[in-house]
């Protein structure tokens, strides 16, 4: 069975935006990342904003990841994570798509048309390529890969309760500063066939 749902979890500056952003433009399929969900949150809270502001605070990447709730009940987050969960599973079912990030390797691990990657690189590059392309100052894109990447491993240890980036997690695991953009897009189709 070939793969029609590819989801891209990513190191902060490695790149796995705009792989998943050129592997959806190639296959001519919807292209989904924190931007449409911040929408989709948006929209939620709108409807029900009692209970949604976690949800926003989540799908932003403000959220991070601590929470304290009493056992027996279901948490603001927790709801906010199932209200993600199941987005990204109707997202699924409505079609090949690539979704970026938001646990989504996760969320649709038991699905056979679903091809798990991550996308790491070596911080050099990943600042080099934050600097680059966001035009900011090296002890600024620094900073911003240690903050994301610690927030979107505790996100994903609050979520899954296993390790950010672990290998074992995906089906394909690719170094974008020794391959390149082009060549981890190459490898990402022709495991999608």
């Amino acid at each position: 069975m070939s793969k029609q749902i590819i989801t891209i979890g990513r190191q902060c500056g490695s790149g796995g935006h705009i792989i998943g952003q050129e592997i959806a433009q190639k296959l001519g399929i919807p292209f989904y990342d924190k931007e449409f969900l911040e929408t989709e949150a948006v929209r939620e809270e709108a409807r029900e904003p009692s209970s949604t502001s976690l949800l926003f605070s989540l799908a932003t990447g403000m959220y991070d990841g601590y929470f304290l709730s009493k056992p027996e009940e279901s948490s603001p987050a927790e709801q906010a994570d199932a209200y993600l969960a199941d987005l990204i599973r109707s997202l699924a079912d409505q079609g090949p798509c690539v979704i970026v990030g938001r646990c989504a390797d996760f969320i649709l691990r038991d699905r056979a048309d679903c091809l798990r990657v991550f996308v790491h690189g070596d911080l050099e590059d990943r600042v080099q390529r934050l600097v680059t392309e966001d035009h900011l100052s090296q002890e600024e894109a620094q900073r911003q890969i240690k903050s994301k990447d610690a927030m979107r491993a505790r996100h994903y240890k609050f979520v899954t309760d296993q390790v950010w980036g672990r290998s074992e997690n995906y089906h394909l695991t690719l170094d974008s500063s020794f391959l390149g953009i082009d060549r981890c897009i190459e490898l990402i189709l022709a495991c999608c066939e």
